[in-house]
């Protein structure tokens, strides 16, 4: 694909918004065209910028001033801590142990058991490994809902600092690695290597 291909693109005025009289002709003709646009390579640069009034999630949440902005931006460093400290709390409370990691101290009995109902030491197939682990961590209702609930939680949470970061608001970007760095601080020695 030419990505040095180029369609007229109308340009927006100082406030950022687009003029009326554009916004019209970009609207479908009834035989269904779009009037062409065109944008190229360095009109498409995403660049940082420094602003107290971007909007962050919704038009409805835009800072009015600089006081605003100071508290939009601590709310980015809370959630970004609280997010950090949720999943070291996910690990410590829903602890998994890989398969093959887990020392065995068996005995000759024991372990001719294992093998005749695993089908091996557990580090020569890779089919024993699985039924080891499905063994050691059997479903119980209860702790996967909580689990998924976390998951959620923390993936909801991740998301909305990825689209903060994507504002690519100089002061938001800053926030959210505060409050990773604070968050790590705080829980990191407990396993937060999720990003």
């Amino acid at each position: 694909m030419d990505m040095s291909m180029s369609m007229p693109m109308p340009t927006a005025t100082a406030t950022g918004a687009m003029p009326s009289s554009t916004m019209d002709g970009m609207s479908h003709s009834g035989g269904g065209a779009a009037m062409p646009m065109t944008m190229d390579m360095s009109q498409m640069a995403m660049v940082f910028f420094q602003s107290v009034t971007s909007p962050l999630f919704a038009k409805a949440w835009t800072p009015a001033g600089p006081g605003a902005y100071a508290g939009t931006c601590i709310f980015l460093i809370v959630l970004a801590t609280l997010h950090r400290v949720l999943i070291a709390v996910r690990n410590l409370v829903f602890v998994t142990v890989p398969p093959g990691h887990q020392k065995l101290d068996l005995t000759d009995e024991e372990e001719a058991a294992y093998r005749r109902r695993y089908g091996g030491t557990g580090a020569d197939s890779v089919l024993a490994r699985i039924r080891r682990a499905l063994h050691d961590n059997p479903f119980r209702m209860a702790t996967e809902t909580a689990r998924a609930f976390s998951e959620v939680v923390i993936g909801g949470m991740g998301y909305l600092l990825m689209l903060a970061v994507m504002t690519m608001n100089v002061g938001y970007f800053l926030s959210v690695l505060g409050g990773i760095f604070l968050g790590a601080f705080l829980a990191g020695r407990f396993g937060s290597s999720d990003h």
